[in-house]
């Protein structure tokens, strides 16, 4: 029987030896998609402390104190006017394997007439982001909670709460626009007050809340010398801060029956249902990245499928109580 060549559009180079090699291209375009969803979806990635490991299970974030300047007098030393300069450090552990996957049944991809493939791809990659974000939102949440300075004088986070006037509800509207608007500003006090550099602020809100502020830009700017804008991606930039939208805000991310150690990354449960504001800097939390986003496709003989996986190793920690707070707006009491 003569030999029959069969063209394999899959292959680098149209040359294959092994079954991975057939679908060497098909995995790359795969990989590729996952990535892109991913930096599409996560709204905390390059707004945060990152840091890279090549070993190890945690990392070390030093914090330093502050000291005072004093005039020396002639003939006095230096040795007695010396102040401690204090520090002290916050140390994020790895919380294990973040994945995600599907199984493909080979059936399900014989009867399709268009390729699935790449929305699963696509999902993979969102599914990863939305636990990346809701496990950095949950944290910086705790440190806005935390009434423990990480050195004496560095100053604390908080709640700030502004309380709507009486017979208005919060919503879409203006008066929850201008609600919003006092508490970024106050929250810009209490960050200045703590020397929180005036770059890299943000502030992540609900759906509604984007709304809102969107809804009552003009106002704001008309009647309050506000100069909010809305830039490109609908990132609102209103009083220093980076205003985005966040659907999964409170979501949380895995608990401790998860992560390798500690308590997980649950949002503090009596601020989950009030649609709170998480405000901060970039340096509130921190991520410390063991693998980058990888992909990995394996044959499931017994389920006659393809499994696909997606799979990052990172651990999230709070870092800087001073520059993490929460807004609520509340409604009038009856």
């Amino acid at each position: 029987m003569a030999n029959v060549t069969i063209a394999n559009p899959m292959a680098i180079n149209g040359v294959a030896t092994t079954d991975a090699d057939k679908l060497a291209l098909a995995l790359m375009v795969f990989s590729g998609e996952t990535l892109a969803a991913f930096q599409r979806t996560s709204v905390t990635t390059g707004r945060i402390m990152e840091r890279s490991i090549t070993a190890g299970k945690s990392a070390q974030f030093p914090a330093f104190g502050r000291t005072n300047a004093h005039y020396l007098k002639a003939g006095k030393n230096l040795d007695d006017i010396r102040e401690t300069i204090q520090n002290g450090e916050r140390t994020i552990v790895i919380d294990g394997l973040l994945t995600a996957d599907t199984l493909i049944f080979d059936l399900d991809e014989f009867i399709a007439h268009y390729d699935f493939r790449s929305p699963y791809a696509s999902e993979l990659g969102n599914a990863l982001a939305i636990s990346h974000d809701a496990s950095v939102l949950a944290e910086i949440a705790k440190e806005a909670l935390n009434t423990s300075e990480n050195v004496a004088g560095l100053g604390k986070g908080g709640v700030i709460t502004q309380t709507l006037d009486t017979g208005i509800t919060g919503g879409i509207n203006k008066q929850t626009g201008l609600a919003i608007y006092q508490i970024l500003l106050q929250a810009k006090a209490a960050m200045s007050k703590n020397y929180v550099p005036s770059t890299d602020r943000y502030a992540y809100v609900t759906p509604e809340y984007h709304a809102a502020l969107a809804s009552a830009l003009e106002f704001l700017n008309h009647d309050y010398g506000a100069s909010g804008n809305l830039l490109e991606g609908d990132v609102i930039r209103l009083a220093g801060f980076d205003i985005i939208e966040c659907p999964h805000l409170t979501k949380g991310g895995d608990d401790n029956t998860n992560v390798i150690q500690g308590s997980g990354h649950i949002f503090p449960a009596a601020y989950a249902s009030k649609s709170p504001i998480i405000i901060c800097h970039k340096t509130s939390a921190g991520v410390l990245r063991l693998q980058n986003l990888s992909m990995e496709s394996g044959r499931r003989i017994e389920y006659q499928a393809d499994q696909i996986i997606a799979k990052m190793a990172v651990g999230v920690g709070g870092l800087r109580p001073e520059c993490s707070f929460l807004g609520i707006v509340a409604n009038a009491s009856a």
